[in-house]
Formats: structure tokens, sequence, C-alpha cells
């Protein structure tokens, strides 16, 4: 799972690989957090531990701890992981539509990890710090909305968290609440197509 992103190089809480350590410990590393997110998923994030994490990896907890000196630090490490997930809805590296397709179907089928990145997204403090991603998504639309008067008025940064939380919470919603009726397949397609369709009206492509 976590190579589906190459998650950047720093994260507060946990300890760094050195330039001297080699493929082999990023890796590990991927691997750990990959098993991390698939017992949250299974078992709810109250149920992780460090140890369950070393023994369905197949690795001693020795190990572990060598890359993550506690289970915050993991927890950390996921939170940065899926950061970096949500961000794929806004980067240049596939359509539009593939990208929203992706996102939605992530944060439905990762309700823990996504429980975990919002908590940290609603507590206080620099959005910037915690969601390496902010800075270059608001500069991105600012330059998209400033594009048209009709939409030159409109705030960036408050544009941003009105994606940030239709992409975190929306899917959820009408997953569980709305049409819960709906197959995974159906509930992507339309609410990618839907949110494709509402950013064209005012000519906004997140990550352009």
């Amino acid at each position: 799972m976590s190579k589906m992103i190459e998650a950047p190089a720093a994260s507060a809480g946990r300890r760094q690989p050195s330039r001297r350590r080699n493929k082999g410990f990023q890796e590990t590393h991927e691997v750990l957090i990959d098993t991390a997110v698939r017992l949250m998923s299974e078992k709810g994030t109250e149920a992780l531990s460090l140890s369950e994490v070393a023994r369905e990896a197949g690795v001693n907890r020795t190990t572990v701890y060598y890359h993550f000196d506690s289970r915050e630090a993991l927890l950390a490490a996921v939170r940065e992981w899926s950061a970096n997930q949500l961000a794929a809805a806004f980067a240049p590296s596939d359509t539009a539509e593939n990208r929203t397709r992706f996102i939605t179907r992530f944060v439905i089928e990762q309700p823990e990890v996504i429980a975990l990145w919002t908590e940290e997204f609603l507590a206080s403090g620099n959005i910037g710090q915690r969601y390496p991603h902010w800075d270059a998504l608001v500069e991105g639309l600012r330059t998209q909305l400033r594009e048209s008067e009709d939409t030159a008025e409109i705030d960036a940064e408050g544009f941003a968290t009105f994606l940030l939380t239709w992409a975190m919470i929306g899917p959820r919603v009408y997953r569980s609440s709305v049409r819960p009726d709906l197959s995974l397949e159906e509930t992507v397609d339309r609410l990618s197509r839907t949110q494709i369709a509402m950013l064209r009206l005012i000519g906004v492509t997140p990550g352009r």
C-alpha cells in the first residue's frame, strides 16, 4: 500500500534513515507501515501495537523499534502515509478522473486511517506542518481561481479546506448514510463524476 506514493523523507516523531541505510531498510520500513495500515483496517486503531506489527510482518521487535521508537511514532508515520495518499487527488501525475476515483476509493476502504488523519487535521495548529502538500495545493488553486473574473474572489485557502473536507469525509457520509445500498464501484463512480463536474463548472482542476 505505501508504495502507491513515495513518502517524504522527513517525518516528525520517528527515527529517520541515514543516507548510509540501504534499500532493504526502506523496504522494511514500507512493509511495517503497510502492516500497520492493514491491522488498523481489520481491528481498529486502538488494537494496534508494535508487537503485533512485528508478528504480522514476520520480523522481530528489535527491528520494529529500529524503525519506530514508539507506537506513537508508528501512528505518525501512518498519518504521513495517508496524507500522501490524499495528496494523490491533487497531484498532476494522472488524469483528474483517475485521481478522484483513487482518493474516493481510498477513503472508503481505509476508514481507520482516514479517521486518524482527520483527527490530526481538525486539531489546532499550523496545517502546513502536518500536511506538507498544503501550500502547493493553495497556490495551485489560487492561480487557477484568478484566471476567471467569476472565481477571482474565491478564497484559495477556504476552497482548499472545502476540497480536503470533501475528500476525507464526503465519501464516508455518502457510503454510510446517503446511499448504503450502492456497491463500492457504483459509489466511487457517482462521487467521482459529481466532483469532477462540480470543479469543471468553475474551471478548476486540482494539481493542474
